[in-house]
């Protein structure tokens, strides 16, 4: 069953309980009003039942049937005989002889049915005669047709007011819903080759726009994962190519006949150099595509944090010599935090690699290590030339570099800082990049709650 003929069935059957509801107290209170003013003129009545009182004290009996709502009285002496009734009465006592006894005390208020015809009668004691009782009674076939009357017109009235807003529940249901519905027709002729993938968005400011809107937002960010995907299929084919190809020609170079010895060895060991390049870059993107499943697996322990630095410095010296570079470490001897040591190890080795390639010869590369409240906060910088502007927002991204080039020389495959970012969000904090006002890049991983106890060490 579609929304909108939910939507009908339920306000059709929500309008007639409420309808039905309304005319039933309608009805109540008008029976109720009514028998209010028959009670009320059958007391009137009652109060003048004196003057039908005959000088021979006996009533005098017509043929004549009351008309309907046609009050009638009647006036019984102690012994139960009719001493003075109206014209139309007869001389039989209304009341039997036990309500007669009932009434010669008190007032006697009663709703009876006499061959299927109600009727209302009051009967209480006649003042001027002790014993004797007054009766009023009437007919309430005009209140019982009136009230069988409204009830039917009600019915009818109320059946096509029911009808009526079931199909205007229907119609609005139906017009409110044809944005979405357009939306959805609109959703399912996208094909992941547009290039803007989008439905229009209607100028009623209401939920649905912002349905829409929000509908627009979620394509964009799945189109631009999608392109995010590709990119990085290209990239790594990109990456993936180099080594394959310079393999092959090193094995067919290896087979061709006539070969030395020392040009076979030196022919397998560059095969065994792009052989080590392509199993890093697997593992680079094997270890990239389990964090984007937030299955990168932590052994998470109480460290070191300055042995660890000291570890990752120590890995670099000999680099960094060659370079004519030191590798100074900053950080308190007694920080400790909760972390896996490998993984933010070689996060820090990521970053001492990169901080490498750029640090001008003589100077110092920092490797920083501090504690914020319960936040540990660990800092890689160097004096190169800093990152450029327009690169510092995509430095995290997969094959992510300073420029366009795919060079061997430029490094590595451009996975250093995506990686550095991917271990820093398994430990629920984030990597982020900036260039220093002296010249200079410093890369950071902030990582909350690592360290347990009081603050340590510097907490600028």
């Amino acid at each position: 069953m579609s929304i909108r003929l939910r939507l009908a069935v339920v306000f059709t059957i929500a309008s007639a309980v409420v309808l039905g509801l309304a005319g039933w107290l309608f009805v109540s209170e008008l029976a109720s009003s009514q028998q209010a003013a028959i009670d009320s003129q059958l007391a009137a009545q009652l109060a003048q039942a004196d003057r039908y009182l005959t000088p021979s004290g006996a009533a005098t009996p017509t043929g004549r049937v009351p008309a309907p709502g046609e009050y009638v009285v009647q006036v019984i002496d102690s012994t139960g005989r009719v001493r003075g009734a109206s014209a139309d009465v007869g001389a039989t006592p209304l009341l039997s002889p036990a309500e007669i006894r009932q009434a010669q005390h008190g007032r006697v208020l009663r709703t009876s049915s006499v061959e299927g015809e109600r009727e209302r009668v009051l009967a209480g004691p006649l003042k001027q005669h002790p014993g004797w009782v007054a009766v009023a009674d009437v007919s309430l076939e005009a209140l019982d047709s009136t009230l069988s009357h409204v009830v039917r017109e009600l019915f009818i009235a109320g059946g096509i007011l029911v009808l009526g807003a079931g199909a205007g529940a229907y119609g609005l249901a139906r017009a409110a819903l044809s944005p979405v519905e357009r939306m959805r027709r609109e959703v399912a002729a996208l094909s992941e080759r547009d290039a803007a993938a989008g439905v229009r968005v209607p100028h009623t400011r209401d939920e649905i726009a912002a349905l829409a809107t929000t509908m627009n937002l979620l394509l964009s960010r799945l189109q631009g994962a999608l392109a995010r995907q590709r990119a990085l299929v290209a990239d790594a084919s990109h990456e993936l190519r180099t080594p394959f190809a310079v393999l092959r020609g090193e094995l067919e170079l290896a087979g061709l006949p006539g070969r030395s010895r020392d040009e076979l060895a030196a022919a397998v060991e560059r095969a065994g150099e792009e052989a080590a390049r392509l199993a890093r870059l697997t593992d680079q993107l094997l270890f990239l595509a389990r964090g984007d499943e937030e299955r990168l697996p932590l052994q998470q322990e109480r460290t070191d944090v300055r042995e660890l630095l000291d570890r990752s410095a120590d890995h670099a010296a000999t680099r960094a010599r060659a370079g004519g570079v030191r590798c100074q470490v900053d950080a308190p001897a007694d920080l400790t935090a909760d972390v896996d040591p490998d993984r933010v190890g070689e996060a820090i080795d990521n970053l001492v690699d990169n901080a490498l390639r750029f640090a001008p010869t003589g100077t110092a590369i920092v490797i920083r290590g501090r504690a914020v409240g319960r936040d540990l906060t660990l800092e890689v910088a160097d004096s190169g030339p800093g990152f450029p502007e327009q690169f510092l927002p995509h430095a995290f991204e997969r094959f992510a570099r300073p420029d366009s080039s795919r060079a061997r020389s430029d490094g590595g495959a451009g996975l250093g800082l995506a990686i550095v970012s991917a271990i820093a969000r398994a430990h629920g904090g984030r990597a982020a990049a900036r260039n220093r006002p002296g010249g200079g890049a410093v890369v950071s991983l902030e990582l909350p709650g690592a360290v347990d106890g009081a603050p340590r060490g510097d907490e600028r």
